[in-house]
């Protein structure tokens, strides 16, 4: 077969993602503090956004219509449903005055200058001083490891113990636990165990008390060994000789064993319940993390209006000045500098639209979950209905990886709460009316059964399944298993109580 080269054309269709539309989808998935932070960048760079201040009625003061009567303004905005258009609607600021430009520019031109900064220059000395100063006052919470090194150099005996005690504070978690062995700490020093294992005691008798154990029963044993008082010593005798009896709440070993009834077995069980577990959490660094509502639902006049949160998020428009520097062909005569304005232009019309078609897109989508989770509103919990993306995207027009972008990390503020969008989202299960039920109300339900057990027979998985089928729900027993872990509730036998 002979080969030939040749050239030849044809035609295809595809996906091509352009920068425009990876912007949207990246500004979609954004959550309202993070495109605040992202825009308030962007501004940074790009020199044709500004904010637009202009100033309209004020917020805090009730408006007066044409007949007197008082208006209020979150009414009136809830009740206008974010329909405007913003790209369409921006508002040209005053125009810029070429005078301000030049007063700008003399003003730098001076504070450049050596006489305007002489005053400054004189106390610059000072300044650093008192910067110096501050910079070296500032300091952090202590760390475990940095408490218990400062207590253990008052205590070692010698350098070896010194390097022997660093190594072992710094093999502790961040609840106080040893997460090696003695044999690997001794063979990384080149010592005995014995020695790594004298080291460890003395760092076991620092504060807080029960640091340095090796798990939970030798962590209970070091807060109790110094303990005094008959129920402490009893305590010391559970954890010591029951311990694995009283983690699965088997009773009659353990009174056997310390020859008490049950009210001083209950005394003492809660004596061992408050102590520390984790000895080291005191010394956690707490990252508090708050959380800002993207959306709101309210209840006005009787209807629920869904109101975006938008207010962090600066509105932005397009410089006038750079727009009448762009027509001006002589304050653009380099080719550069019109190609430079022409893609920041284009950029910030990019930006603008984007953040437009979020807010568009996070309203529709908002409106139309509660469309179908209006009973919950009402209701609460139980009233959740089963919701997937796909029901929500056919609502909307959209894709379901839309939908999914625009729920996640966006929280709404309801009469109910606040939760995450994703929270109303789940799978169902069928009843006998033939409704389907949302899992989470199903949740729910199991959660209040459970709170109102008896302490003394608490209700297995079996016992709550009959229950729920009495109620109509069809669900299997492993399911409540599921959900019941799901929950972090324990098992029937860990829940029972003396």
């Amino acid at each position: 077969m002979k080969q030939q080269f040749g050239m030849n054309q044809k035609m295809q269709q595809r996906m091509v993602m352009t920068p425009m539309l990876q912007q949207a989808m990246k500004i979609l998935q954004m959550s309202t503090m993070e495109l605040k932070d992202w825009v308030e960048k962007e501004m940074v760079e790009n020199p044709v956004l500004e904010e637009n201040e202009e100033v309209g009625p004020d917020k805090n003061s009730p408006a007066e219509d044409q007949e007197g009567a008082v208006v209020d303004p979150t009414l009136e905005k809830a009740k206008e449903r974010h329909d405007t258009d913003l790209v369409e609607h921006i508002k040209e600021g005053e125009s810029f005055k070429e005078d301000t430009w030049d007063v700008y520019k003399e003003s730098q031109e001076y504070g450049d200058s050596g006489e305007a900064d002489w005053g400054n220059r004189q106390n610059s000395d000072a300044d650093q001083e008192k910067r110096d100063f501050v910079e070296a006052s500032i300091t952090r919470a202590p760390s475990l490891a940095d408490h218990l090194e400062w207590q253990f150099l008052l205590v070692a005996k010698n350098e070896q113990q010194e390097a022997i005690g660093k190594l072992i504070i710094g093999n502790l978690d961040e609840n106080g636990y040893l997460m090696t062995t003695l044999e690997d700490l001794a063979q990384s020093l080149q010592v005995s165990v014995d020695e790594v294992e004298k080291v460890l005691v003395l760092i076991q008798g620092l504060e807080p008390t029960g640091v340095g154990a090796r798990d939970l029963r030798e962590c209970l044993l070091l807060q109790l060994e110094n303990r005094t008082g008959p129920v402490a010593q009893k305590a010391y005798q559970v954890v010591l000789n029951h311990f694995e009896d009283m983690e699965k709440k088997r009773y009659p070993p353990i009174l056997k064993g310390l020859e008490c009834d049950s009210d001083q077995l209950r005394e003492i069980l809660a004596y061992v319940a408050n102590l520390e577990p984790k000895p080291g959490r005191s010394f956690e660094e707490i990252d508090t993390k708050y959380v800002t509502p993207d959306v709101s639902v309210r209840k006005i006049e009787g209807e629920y209006v869904v109101v975006l949160n938008d207010e962090p998020v600066p509105r932005l428009r397009v410089s006038s000045y750079y727009r009448h520097m762009l027509k001006d062909k002589k304050a653009v005569a380099a080719k550069e500098t019109k190609q430079f304005l022409e893609s920041k232009i284009q950029a910030a019309n990019w930006l603008i639209k984007n953040i437009e078609q979020r807010r568009k897109t996070i309203y529709r989508v908002t409106e139309s979950i509660f469309r179908i989770q209006r009973e919950f509103l009402e209701n609460g919990v139980n009233s959740l209905k089963p919701l997937t993306l796909k029901q929500v995207a056919d609502m909307v027009s959209m894709h379901e990886s839309t939908i999914s972008r625009v729920t996640t990390h966006k929280y709404v503020q309801t009469p109910r709460g606040l939760f995450e969008l994703k929270y109303f989202f789940s799978s169902g299960l069928e009843s006998n009316d033939g409704m389907d039920v949302s899992s989470l109300s199903v949740k729910e339900k199991i959660k209040e059964m459970i709170d109102q057990e008896p302490p003394q027979k608490p209700l297995s998985d079996q016992k709550i399944m009959q229950n729920l089928t009495n109620q109509g729900l069809t669900i299997a027993r492993r399911t409540i298993a599921k959900y019941r872990e799901e929950l972090r509730i324990p098992s029937a036998s860990q829940r029972r109580k003396l």
